[in-house]
């Protein structure tokens, strides 16, 4: 069996969840770790049957024995680590987005073009159960020509004001939206062709983090379908889950609909009120292992470096969606439209 060598540069929540699936499959193993801060490198550290841990990002890159790295750190972050990786002839798994600048996206790009790794973006959402079945009744035309849907990935202020300590460095609209651009780029099989955006901003400044509540964006295709998107940090802490993501497409002959957020297959009232569980993205079996989709977009990246099967999304798709985000936030700001 072939099997390829590791490393996870980030140690919060996504990066341990890349540690435990490396740390699971068969064909990976996961020989170090890394983070800036040393105690977080030695609780990830711990958590594995293990590996390496650094607090340098440039000593993992350049252990010759590792092959492949996985990139899980803030997104405003993303882009050195990545750049370091694909210069030393390592292969490289980002979690969205690739950058939060055009400029840095374009960059990686043209480094991934010239690089003997591969490089492939966790969006995720491309093997998402719910987003399959929508992406199969646009493709197969149960529901015709898609004229208009709606988009919602948003998160409670939980996420900016307690889970992500560079809420002020992001947004929303990077954060999520990333994800949902891909989403309709997937589902679609279509490029969007202008944007327009409105910003509020207000809610979590006046709570100490700088950046925008909300992003309302109309998204429009080239083949003519028309999707209104919101990615919101300012949902209340008491939704049942922290993050709420819908999808509805309206076509000619039909309509799809998907809400991966409130599936209600175990819902749990305490005094902390009503919440949901997350039974499709990361899914506990009751073992050291997870389930779910996540799992599955890594194994993937696995699957292409070692079988050279298909990249789930490529920098293209990576650089893709960036131009669609720095559309939305150049709208925003202008108040106008922004053609691509």
């Amino acid at each position: 069996m072939k099997t390829m060598k590791v490393g996870v540069v980030g140690g919060g929540l996504w990066g341990a969840n890349h540690a435990r699936v490396f740390d699971a499959l068969p064909q990976t193993e996961l020989v170090s770790v890394c983070d800036i801060s040393p105690e977080r490198a030695a609780a990830l550290r711990a958590q594995t049957k293990g590996a390496k841990a650094y607090t340098d990002y440039l000593d993992l890159v350049g252990d010759p024995s590792i092959d492949a790295i996985s990139v899980a750190t803030p997104d405003f972050t993303h882009a050195p680590i990545i750049l370091a990786a694909l210069q030393a002839g390592k292969h490289v798994l980002s979690e969205k987005p690739l950058a939060t600048s055009l400029e840095e996206t374009e960059t990686i790009a043209k480094a991934a073009a010239a690089s003997s790794g591969k490089l492939m973006v966790d969006f995720h959402n491309r093997v998402n159960p719910a987003i399959v079945q929508v992406r199969d009744a646009v493709a197969n035309g149960e529901i015709g020509q898609t004229v208009h849907g709606f988009s919602r990935l948003s998160n409670t202020t939980f996420v900016p004001l307690q889970m992500l300590s560079w809420a002020a460095e992001s947004s929303a609209l990077w954060f999520l939206g990333s994800h949902v651009i891909d989403t309709l780029r997937f589902v679609l099989a279509d490029e969007v062709s202008r944007v327009f955006s409105v910003s509020r901003k207000g809610v979590l400044a006046g709570q100490g983090v700088a950046t925008d509540d909300v992003h309302l964006s109309t998204i429009e295709f080239s083949k003519g379908a028309v999707i209104v998107m919101e990615n919101s940090w300012i949902l209340s802490p008491g939704n049942p889950t922290v993050f709420d993501f819908k999808l509805e497409l309206v076509g000619s002959k039909g309509q799809v609909r998907a809400d991966t957020s409130h599936n209600g297959a175990v819902s749990k009232t305490t005094e902390q009120g009503l919440r949901y569980s997350d039974l499709l993205g990361v899914t506990p079996t009751g073992g050291s292992r997870i389930g779910g989709f996540v799992l599955e977009a890594i194994a993937r990246f696995v699957d292409s470096v070692l079988d050279d099967a298909p990249l789930l999304a490529t920098a293209e798709d990576g650089l893709a969606t960036t131009r669609v985000l720095a559309a939305i936030e150049r709208s925003a700001a202008s108040g106008q439209p922004v053609n691509l």
